[in-house]
């Protein structure tokens, strides 16, 4: 089964144990995004089973569903943030976000948290910092 491929190849279980949990807290929906208990499991024999939407955070914290996920996401706000922050600058820069780029991805990150994280802040301020206009 490749899900139990991702937990024992150490090939897999390398990038799995870090994207998997994302996956499992939102089980719970399905392929358009309608609530679930169980999984329909199409010319399946037997009952569907139901769905499991907990799992486990690389760091070790656990969570039974999407709920708690949130909670756990909600916990590391700014670490979210930053790392939001990074990847739009990664976009924006077209290429990798290196060390030397790390004191203007935290001053984009104050400026952007003294506005609540609004997202047109962020863009904003990415637009007008050196690291965008200089790249």
């Amino acid at each position: 089964m490749k899900l139990e491929a991702h937990q024992s190849h150490p090939h897999c279980f390398a990038c799995h144990r870090k994207i998997d949990p994302l996956g499992f807290a939102f089980e719970n929906y399905d392929a358009i995004g309608r609530w679930r208990t169980s999984e329909r499991v199409g010319q399946g024999t037997g009952v569907d089973p139901v769905v499991d939407a907990s799992g486990e955070l690389d760091d070790g914290r656990a969570f039974a569903d999407v709920t708690e996920f949130k909670r756990l996401l909600l916990d590391d706000l700014d670490a979210f943030h930053h790392t939001f922050i990074e990847k739009l600058a990664t976009f924006a820069l077209r290429r990798a976000v290196t060390f030397e780029d790390q004191d203007e991805i935290r001053a984009i990150a104050r400026h952007a948290s003294e506005a609540d994280y609004n997202v047109r802040t962020v863009i904003e301020t990415l637009l007008l910092s050196d690291l965008f206009r200089r790249r």
